[in-house]
């Protein structure tokens, strides 16, 4: 009998990874349960379903009175014609609303896994190589005060372990297409080395990863609180908050310290020079424009595509763009091939910032009406260029917009057709997009941004 021993791997990281699965377990059992309560509440099915699961002696079926099945004789009244269409009609209408759903998701995540199995790197994982580190377990076991504070870093924290469809990894895995895409110039150092690993170096996979850190840093450092004591009465609950804020700058802190050691490693001025501007564009979209006391954007008279643009880029387009350019740059190619990449980044950011300002407008699911939105987002300042006293009263809403009627403006978003012109602008990035990849020629890693671009646009 031979003993085998695992040196790379010590005890107390098997410990952290075991803890972050359970944590992965419970998340995924939360989403999949607050899923089925959002279909009972949609389809008004509670008091027929509810029972059925709780084992009933009878459940009717909704497309008609003429079947009845007794659960516990096992006797259905009616021909078995009629059982199999009935049963048939009430389950295209209990799942008749999730069918669109659950096809644009997985189209979706299937975009995205037979991208990871293209460049060889579970992207999807990025954040868990983190997570796994002492100083971040330590922060996780300090998270668990925060339970019922409703504080942001845990919603942001959800996020990291359970990505949903819209996969915050994706970043990462686009930068490492693109560099499998265009590939690496015969005069880079790296040229040996990327074509022994499915035409990625190391440099470009460590660059991923760094571009994903700072992605998240700056999610966990916008997760913050404005907070005083007029606002939080409770001082029990207002020391729990300002906890929270104190474990979102550790923690944005720590994984920008950490993508900054990466950038040194990388030995390339003009890669730390790119990247350190798309960090700058980060603080800088903090502090363009107009907002309330609590930090939330406020539209201006005047706003239009070209200011949104504007914001956009310094907030979702800048990491991208300048990422692609950066292992574009390691790979050693001109600066021509350089501001091509650049520019897929930039269009495939306004593209994605696009996607996630259309989300409260059609996805009722996870952004029930009334809920509150960015009042910045693009549905919203194509709505406000022909509703003047919309504006009006947007601006009357004091030091905070929690005062406003958020469903009575979904409303006024829907019904003026600015989500439509919204969806006419992601499809003119998305086309723009394939027009640059079309540049990079003809190869599994094009086909698979491709496939991104079309999901994007068809989420």
């Amino acid at each position: 009998m031979f003993i085998h021993t695992i040196d790379l791997v010590k005890v107390g990281e098997l410990k952290q990874v075991i803890i972050v699965i359970n944590g992965i377990m419970k998340f995924i059992v939360k989403e999949i349960r607050e899923l089925y309560n959002l279909l009972l509440k949609e389809r008004k099915m509670c008091s027929k379903v509810i029972p059925f699961l709780n084992c009933p002696r009878l459940m009717t079926c909704t497309a008609g009175p003429c079947m009845s099945i007794d659960m516990k004789s096992n006797l259905i009244n009616n021909s078995k014609i009629e059982h199999t269409k009935h049963m048939h009609q009430f389950h295209r209408r209990f799942f008749g609303t999730l069918g669109s759903y659950t096809t644009k998701t997985s189209d979706w995540n299937r975009a995205v896994s037979d991208a990871e199995k293209i460049v060889g790197y579970p992207t999807s994982y990025f954040s868990l190589r983190c997570l796994l580190s002492d100083e971040i377990s330590n922060i996780a076991l300090h998270l668990r005060k925060l339970i019922g504070t409703n504080h942001p870093i845990l919603k942001t924290a959800k996020r990291l372990i359970y990505n949903g469809r819209n996969n915050m990894q994706t970043r990462g895995l686009i930068v490492l297409l693109v560099s499998k895409a265009v590939g690496h110039h015969t005069s880079s150092r790296d040229y040996l080395e990327a074509s022994r690993s499915a035409g990625i170096s190391q440099r470009q996979r460590s660059l991923a990863e760094i571009t994903e850190m700072i992605h998240t840093a700056h999610l966990i450092h916008r997760g913050m609180l404005n907070l005083s004591e007029s606002a939080v009465p409770d001082s029990n609950t207002l020391k729990d908050l300002q906890f929270g804020n104190k474990i979102s700058v550790l923690s944005g802190d720590y994984l920008l310290a950490n993508a900054c050691k990466g950038l040194a490693d990388l030995r390339n001025c003009m890669a730390v020079d790119l990247i350190s501007t798309a960090i700058g564009d980060f603080m800088q979209a903090e502090f363009v424009g107009e907002h309330d006391s609590e930090g939330n954007a406020l539209p201006t008279a005047g706003m239009g595509i070209a200011e949104w643009e504007q914001r956009s880029f310094l907030w979702a387009g800048s990491l991208m763009a300048n990422s692609c350019k950066a292992t574009l740059e390691l790979a050693g190619h001109n600066q021509e091939v350089q501001e091509r990449g650049f520019e897929f980044g930039k269009t495939i950011g306004l593209a994605w910032q696009t996607h996630a300002d259309l989300q409260p407008f059609t996805d009722t699911y996870r952004h029930p009406p009334g809920t509150i939105f960015d009042l910045t987002s693009i549905p919203v300042l194509l709505c406000l260029e022909n509703e003047p006293n919309l504006l009006n009263y947007i601006c009357s809403c004091g030091a905070s917009i929690t005062s406003l009627d958020f469903k009575m403006l979904h409303t006024a978003v829907i019904e003026s057709g600015a989500v439509e012109k919204s969806k006419k602008l992601l499809s003119t990035y998305t086309q723009r997009a394939q027009v640059i990849l079309a540049e990079f020629g003809s190869s599994d890693a094009t086909l698979a941004l491709l496939k991104i671009v079309h999901a994007l646009e068809e989420q």
